[in-house]
């Protein structure tokens, strides 16, 4: 009576021990796969001609990919979201790049004819 009662507990234990092995791999499964989308993406940008130069930082959580950093142009925009989009793996692409341009002359100028402490300035 013993033995059967040992049995069903070490079958079940056996049982909840790979359920529980399969939910970690898949999760470290997860995690490789977007470390691995992160690459391909950074390598087919990477390798296109127009976007050598760019400085685009990549980052993969859950298959959405999001793109940071400067370009040249906004066609180089376009063009690195495009590519992005094309990997194995992205469901979906935030694009949140902006240009060299953009940086550069963006800011606003400082203002002329102001009085320190005035309400107006």
């Amino acid at each position: 009576m013993l033995s059967k009662v040992w049995k069903k507990s070490i079958v079940i234990m056996v049982a909840l021990f790979l359920v529980l092995s399969f939910v970690n791999i898949v999760g470290a499964f997860d995690a490789y796969s977007d470390m691995a989308i992160t690459s391909k993406v950074e390598a087919k940008l990477q390798s296109d001609n127009q976007l050598s130069g760019s400085r685009i930082i990549v980052d993969t959580k859950n298959g959405e990919v999001t793109l940071k950093g400067l370009v040249n142009s906004q066609a180089d925009i376009t063009r690195a979201a495009k590519l992005a989009s094309w990997v194995d793996g992205v469901k979906h692409v935030d694009n949140r790049l902006s240009t060299v341009i953009s940086h550069r002359y963006g800011a606003k100028p400082g203002m002329t004819d102001c009085q320190i402490g005035a309400n107006w300035c």
